[in-house]
């Protein structure tokens, strides 16, 4: 992982803000999302060593050094709002799959401002798991998949009928997760 972007996680760590929660239809069943977003104050900038501070809410203020991958720091100003989005959803096909190769297959997505513009990066990840269920709690819609890598409890989407799959079935699984960066200037 680039030092980059564990400035930018540690950015979404440190300035949690509220959580919501949708549901979005997906190819593979209802797909659950939870967001957590955050807008935070840009108070001072440094463009020569590359160090942003930022306010949150509560007025609690940290500095990040920004990596020179981060394109278009030249743009931000104090007084810009950053906007931090992470959000993540979990698709569960639980139906019997025929194959008995565990697998597990990630992608990864980046796309950011163009050069002149106001930072912009999103980053998105997605994995697919497909594993022997070894666990399964239908009260607490809860099932622990046996994968390639190890296990993985994954909460089930309440449309996903628990009663079609058994302890030893394998199944397929979708988790996707992204990190939004965003930097604005204030209306006038």
């Amino acid at each position: 992982m680039s030092r980059s972007l564990l400035v930018l996680l540690s950015m979404g760590l440190f300035f949690v803000g509220g959580i919501a929660a949708a549901e979005t239809e997906a190819a593979m069943g209802k797909m659950v999302v939870v967001a957590e977003q955050t807008r935070l104050t840009v108070t001072a900038i440094d463009q020569v060593k590359r160090k942003v501070t930022l306010k949150n809410e509560a007025g609690e203020e940290e500095t990040f050094v920004i990596g020179k991958e981060a394109r278009n720091l030249d743009q931000v100003e104090p007084g810009d709002m950053v906007t931090i989005t992470r959000a993540e959803g979990l698709a569960v096909n639980l139906f019997p799959v025929t194959t008995i190769v565990k697998s597990r297959v990630e992608r990864t997505g980046v796309a950011r401002s163009d050069l002149g513009q106001k930072p912009h990066v999103s980053i998105t990840r997605q994995i697919d798991v497909t594993g022997r269920i070894s666990a399964l709690d239908k009260q607490k819609r809860l099932v622990t998949l046996e994968g390639k890598n190890g296990s993985l409890t994954i909460p089930v989407a309440e449309d996903v009928d628990l009663d079609k799959v058994n302890k030893g079935d394998m199944v397929t699984a979708e988790y996707v997760e992204m990190l939004s960066i965003t930097v604005d200037s204030p209306k006038k």
